[in-house]
């Protein structure tokens, strides 16, 4: 059965790997792709190894193009359509099936950033190919999507650069100086018409993302720092900033992003996403709170939490992968733009702007547990359970506090609604009594860091 394929480019040369700042780039750009192609069920084929040595005559840029059939016939591939893409690209988790979108013609997008780049390139190729290209449907051939029909039109491609290499070498080392495959590639399509699909969004070929100002974000909104380019772009592209920062910025992109592209989520993963404890940030929950949070609520996944208190979405995360939908309530905006930069792609989290010591009704979905960190005074704390048992939906109640060791006032309201039999402990959690935090208020922990209660 014919399947669309993935032709990923990403062949690591040593002696390049200084100016590149190493290959570590590249091993971010494969696992998006492969994420992408398992949950499209498409082939993933890596072009990782030269086909020629020479890569003074045989450059990368011309092999991908003029040897892509022969290595999938080679590899006895059964190709429909095909996806050729560099690995300075990313695809983003939810991109669409772009396979579904290319009218099965020969799928490109216009190189609309450095137009002049584009017209002096043009100019000197045209004595050679003795034709006049129109500029305006020039396309860029790092991401570039055809299929079997165009089998032909490729081999003859090849053969016309293997028949005349040495006059490509020096048009593109000594005369023109502009890029390698991608005019002549567009001069061949053209003189030999043809059909092509060049009006897809350019979200889909999304280059030098910092020229476009899409690093950046709506900071006049002052509740989500998210870039834009995460929040509107569907294929990323890592060029044109200096090739020795692509590890850097692409790692950059891939500590905020990488919890979208595991199949099955895990604490371990989680916490390494998360990348914070409570010895680093004394107002977050620790690891170990997190984890038995993480190990406690497992099967729970059809329940809904309420979270009293946001600060950075770091519990937040964890919540989110234990419960069917986590809304999250906070009066300060900044903890919202935060939380979300932090749990950009996760869906199942709504942010509710809500004084929590007021005595509005919190108009949000009854539920069966609740994650209060907000208030640590004792009528505050008093006030969220109050809100909590109110809110609380038919079933079993839980409510898991944090902070229980360490603020005496929290610990005592709690432990007197126990006394009367309102609460009942299930479970103490996170750090043990007397664990030392010298960032934090109260400096030892009298009791264990947190604690699990079921209304009774």
């Amino acid at each position: 059965m014919k399947k669309n394929v993935i032709f990923w480019v990403g062949v690591k040369n040593d002696h390049y790997a200084e100016k590149y700042g190493g290959w570590e780039w590249m091993d971010i750009s494969r696992k998006t792709w492969e994420y992408w192609c398992e949950k499209h069920d498409v082939i993933f084929f890596p072009m990782e190894k030269p086909i020629k040595d020479d890569l003074v005559k045989y450059r990368i840029n011309w092999q991908k193009s003029i040897y892509c059939f022969d290595l999938l016939d080679e590899a006895g591939i059964d190709y429909d359509q095909i996806f050729l893409v560099d690995a300075s690209c990313m695809a983003k988790w939810d991109m669409s099936n772009v396979f579904e979108l290319t009218d099965h013609k020969f799928t490109a997008w216009r190189e609309t950033d450095n137009l002049n780049w584009v017209y002096d390139s043009v100019k000197g190729y045209e004595d050679f190919f003795s034709y006049k290209l129109d500029i305006q449907k020039y396309f860029s051939s790092g991401v570039i999507i055809f299929n079997k029909s165009h089998r032909d039109i490729f081999l003859e491609f090849k053969d016309l650069y293997l028949n005349n290499v040495d006059r490509f070498v020096e048009l593109q080392d000594k005369i023109v100086h502009k890029g390698t495959e991608q005019t002549p590639l567009n001069y061949w399509l053209q003189k030999n018409k043809v059909k092509m699909n060049l009006d897809l969004p350019f979200t889909y070929k999304l280059t030098h993302i910092h020229r476009k100002e899409m690093f950046g974000n709506n900071w006049q909104l002052k509740e989500d720092d998210t870039p834009y380019f995460i929040k509107y772009g569907k294929n990323w592209v890592f060029n044109g900033i200096s090739k020795n920062q692509r590890t850097e910025v692409m790692s950059q992109v891939w500590g905020l992003v990488k919890h979208n592209y595991i199949k099955n989520q895990n604490i371990n993963l989680l916490l390494d996403s998360i990348n914070e404890d409570k010895h680093t940030n004394p107002t977050t929950t620790s690891n170990k709170f997190k984890s038995d949070v993480w190990e406690f609520f497992q099967g729970y996944d059809d329940k809904i939490c309420v979270e009293f208190g946001t600060h950075k979405g770091q519990t937040t995360k964890v919540l989110s992968y234990c419960f069917k939908h986590v809304y999250t309530i906070n009066i300060n905006l900044e903890s919202f733009a935060a939380a979300k930069m932090l749990n950009v792609g996760i869906e199942n989290i709504t942010y509710v702007p809500f004084n929590l010591y007021s005595d509005r009704d919190l108009n949000v979905e009854k539920s069966n547990v609740f994650m209060i960190d907000a208030g640590h005074k004792y009528p505050e704390v008093i006030h969220d359970i109050n809100r909590c048992i109110k809110m609380s939906a038919d079933g079993d109640c839980y409510i898991i506090f944090d902070d229980y060791g360490l603020f005496p006032d929290l610990k005592q309201c709690i432990d007197e609604y126990v006394d009367i039999g309102k609460l009942k402990v299930l479970k103490k959690i996170g750090q043990l009594k007397g664990t030392y935090y010298p960032t934090t208020q109260n400096k030892v922990l009298k009791d264990y860091e947190g604690i699990i209660c079921q209304s009774v």
